[in-house]
């Protein structure tokens, strides 16, 4: 029995979300020009709670799959993870990911607490959310960190990432992970 769960993200973790996306170590990767508010992180997350994401369509407002889940290690919530399917987004920096394989999800993750960072959790933690909730549904998993992350990526590396290309003049870092 691993002593790594996951539950889905409820209204009772938006507080952890809250302190967690303003703690250094996660805020010099994850949104690093939002001030969060507990209004803010509602507006975001309500939906994710709900199980999808608000895009601003031409006519209307579209709904798309969003599954949002809390880490938990020995029962201690540590971090945040959430999947999709990678091609109902369009990057944050506006690059054609239509390269990528049809059955592809996206992937973002943090452990907030800083105490939980560098003993090898995150790196179990990832590798058994891609089993239990990524590839259940999905053949591929895309990421794409910051090239300046090394943290990152040598986490993904070891989960089974293989690097696909960089983009934006080096600065982004795609990364791939296909199921067994």
């Amino acid at each position: 029995m691993s002593n790594i769960t996951f539950k889905p993200l409820s209204k009772s973790h938006l507080d952890l979300l809250l302190a967690w996306l303003e703690t250094p170590h996660v805020k010099a990767w994850w949104d690093q020009d939002v001030k969060w508010t507990m209004k803010l992180i509602e507006e975001k997350y309500g939906h994710y709670i709900k199980g999808y994401k608000k895009l601003q369509g031409k006519e209307k407002i579209i709904k798309k799959r969003m599954w949002a889940f809390t880490i938990f290690f020995e029962e201690i919530p540590i971090g945040y993870i959430q999947y999709y399917n990678v091609h109902d987004f369009p990057r944050e920096q506006g690059d054609d990911i239509s390269e990528l394989p049809i059955s592809c999800a996206g992937l973002d993750w943090y452990i907030g607490e800083v105490e939980f960072t560098g003993k090898g959790i995150g790196t179990k933690a990832l590798s058994d959310f891609l089993h239990q909730y990524v590839f259940p549904s999905f053949k591929n998993v895309f990421v794409d960190p910051d090239t300046a992350n090394v943290g990152a990526i040598r986490v993904y590396a070891k989960t089974g990432f293989a690097v696909v290309k960089k983009v934006n003049h080096g600065k982004i870092t795609w990364m791939l992970c296909e199921r067994d």
